[in-house]
């Protein structure tokens, strides 16, 4: 689920600094079994990685939680300003009247640009690890510590069980490096949109790479999609990686097929103005007969990338299942889900981490109420929760 631009300024405008729940929720996903498999099984696949400039820029974004974060580098306030007038003036960012919603030019640039450490140095640092990030908004899949990880992994293995399938079929091979760099490299700024507050909820997110009603060259089109999406292309731009590479990644969130090069064509502008590049020069994007802005070759690997990046559409209910077993469960185990801060993070939060959202599904699924809570006791003799 996608958050409107409104929603995402009026929640994260006050954040000129991190997530002051960053801390906690990097605590609780290290204690995670669950998001250890993850990480080891993530670091596994970054090291089968042939090329060695995409291994090394893939493994420093994933893995190194003191990387630099390219495209925010020496960014003050004043560049950030000008990066989003030029956003909201392209009709990549903003209502279609292009003016700010309701919210302040101020609150739009925290939107685009969360707070990170370091912030306008030559080497700003995320806010969080990567594997303490959720997988995605508050009412979003895997939406708890560790839950990108996790859910990374997985849209790992299908891209690969996706590329054997299509191997079976054609007889020949598509890009297995590509394939899973651009599965890697693809959610990676959800450490930045989607970092925690104190309370044990995420940041909102603001809506990128379109207005909403004309995007596609003025014709009826709507390509907004999540900052997260766009933030990962700009960071992989400004880490130097490949075009055909970043052009793979941008089919994450859409295909280039049934009139839909529009999109991708959009968010690359987007995330090349955000990384302050210049997407022709770079290779990113080409020119049409018309001087319009167009996408270079592609092949069977976008389609592969888009279909593997649906795992959120079972994940989102799956989520939603087990929050509400864990609040019909909560005052078994002393916890309330009125109490906001602590029922999220000494109870909902920890629990999800330590098992995640299918198992409990599952359990409950299975076993019911009763089955899941024998899980709990298990969690509560650890003194997990």
């Amino acid at each position: 689920m996608l958050i409107w631009l409104a929603s995402a300024c009026a929640t994260n405008a006050h954040a000129a600094s991190p997530g002051s729940g960053n801390p906690l929720a990097t605590s609780t996903a290290r204690a995670s079994p669950l998001v250890t498999r993850a990480r080891h099984d993530l670091r596994r696949l970054t090291t089968r990685l042939h090329d060695p400039v995409l291994r090394r820029a893939t493994v420093d974004a994933i893995e190194n939680p003191a990387t630099c974060i390219r495209h925010r580098a020496h960014l003050d306030a004043v560049a950030a300003g000008a990066i989003v007038d030029q956003l909201v003036a392209a009709r990549l960012l903003g209502q279609p009247d292009g003016k700010p919603d309701t919210a302040t030019r101020a609150g739009l640039i925290d939107a685009v640009f969360p707070p990170v450490r370091d912030q306008g140095s030559a080497c700003p640092h995320l806010p969080q690890p990567f594997y303490a990030a959720p997988g995605s908004d508050n009412a979003g899949h895997h939406r708890w510590p560790g839950g990108l990880a996790v859910h990374t992994l997985f849209n790992a293995q299908v891209t690969l069980a996706l590329a054997r399938a299509d191997d079976d079929q054609t007889r020949l091979q598509v890009d297995r490096d590509a394939l899973i760099a651009a599965t890697l490299w693809h959610d990676w700024a959800k450490t930045l949109v989607f970092q925690w507050q104190a309370d044990g909820r995420e940041f909102e997110e603001v809506q990128l790479g379109g207005q909403g009603t004309a995007d596609d060259n003025g014709k009826p089109g709507d390509s907004r999609t999540g900052a997260h999406h766009i933030l990962s292309l700009a960071e992989a731009m400004a880490r130097g990686v490949a075009p055909s590479q970043v052009l793979i990644q941008a089919c994450a969130h859409a295909a280039p097929t049934a009139g839909r090069t529009y999109k991708l064509v959009n968010w690359l502008h987007a995330a090349a103005l955000i990384a302050r590049i210049d997407p022709v020069a770079r290779g990113y994007l080409t020119t049409d007969a018309h001087g319009r802005l167009t996408l270079g070759p592609w092949g069977a690997e976008c389609l592969i990338h888009f279909e593997s990046d649906q795992n959120w559409v079972m994940e989102e209910s799956t989520a939603d299942i087990a929050d509400h077993v864990l609040a019909l469960l909560a005052g078994r185990f002393g916890y309330d889900p009125a109490d906001g801060a602590r029922y999220r993070n000494a109870y909902r939060n920890v629990v999800l981490s330590q098992l995640g959202a299918d198992h409990i599904q599952l359990r409950n699924q299975h076993g019911g109420l009763d089955a899941v809570a024998a899980d709990l006791r298990t969690l509560q003799r650890k003194h997990l929760i």
